[in-house]
């Protein structure tokens, strides 16, 4: 877990922050959260699909189809994708509750980052009227909104989840040495979403589920161009794959598991 630091100005005002090179702090992530207001750029570069965990469901951006491999970001960092997610882009800052008051948020950075600095070489927290900086204030609006945007898309989870419009993901993809199979994503089942009654499908689209439910259909064809971008990383790497993709094998209908996501 990262070790988080909250921003004050008593600490802070002798600190400096930089801004992260690279995307490398990515490298480990299959998966990203997802906002609804994000899902209209997202599917332009990546696949959206559903995570279930305990019994909740939530938006999440594909970004490999190993465990702990992004296949987005290259070996020297750089984003390789069409669409940057909006926590990453925040980073290395975080909102996280208050240890005392639990209602309450309060703005963070992450010290596992190596972006905070001892001395005011980088970039101010504080201006010289003692509040937060033009740019760390609006990262944290960007981190507000994107709270904000996470509880709609679990709100909206649990709608679809009510309305049975959840399905098991099936995904096999064809590897030099048989199939693979990766299961543990979830989709819009389309069946289900046709059989939805006039009153049901007009609950949906008042409450703004409509826009997560196309936008997920129409970004599972982004599957094949994460096989691409795995092929694409081994080359740029120079270590040769174990397992060749084969394209022509995908099936979109065909269980998505990640184990230790």
């Amino acid at each position: 877990m990262a070790k988080l630091r909250a921003i004050n100005k008593s600490d802070f005002t002798e600190k400096s922050w930089r801004r992260s090179p690279n995307y490398l702090f990515t490298a480990n992530d299959a998966v990203c959260p997802l906002t609804v207001q994000e899902m209209t750029r997202a599917i332009m570069g990546m696949p959206i699909a559903f995570l279930c965990v305990d019994e909740k469901y939530s938006v999440v951006a594909v970004l490999g189809l190993e465990p702990e491999t992004n296949y987005l970001v290259g070996k020297d960092g750089g984003w390789r994708g069409k669409y940057i997610p909006a926590l990453y882009r925040a980073y290395p800052f975080v909102l996280a509750k208050n240890e005392e008051e639990e209602e309450q948020l309060v703005l963070c950075i992450n010290e596992d980052s190596g972006l905070l600095n001892d001395d005011d070489s980088a970039e101010a927290f504080f201006d010289d009227e003692g509040e937060l900086s033009a740019t760390v204030k609006q990262l944290m609006e960007l981190l507000s909104a994107i709270r904000v945007g996470l509880q709609s898309a679990a709100r909206i989870c649990k709608l679809l989840n009510q309305h049975k419009l959840f399905k098991p993901w099936e995904l096999d993809i064809e590897l030099e040495d048989g199939k693979k199979r990766i299961q543990g994503f979830f989709r819009i089942d389309e069946a289900a979403l046709n059989e939805l009654s006039d009153e049901a499908f007009i609950e949906l689209r008042q409450s703004g589920a409509l826009i997560v439910v196309y936008c997920q259909l129409l970004s599972m064809q982004r599957i094949t161009d994460l096989a691409q971008f795995a092929q694409a990383k081994s080359k740029a790497e120079s270590t040769p794959p174990s397992k060749e993709l084969n394209l022509d094998g995908v099936n979109m209908d065909g269980n998505i598991s990640f184990h230790n996501l």
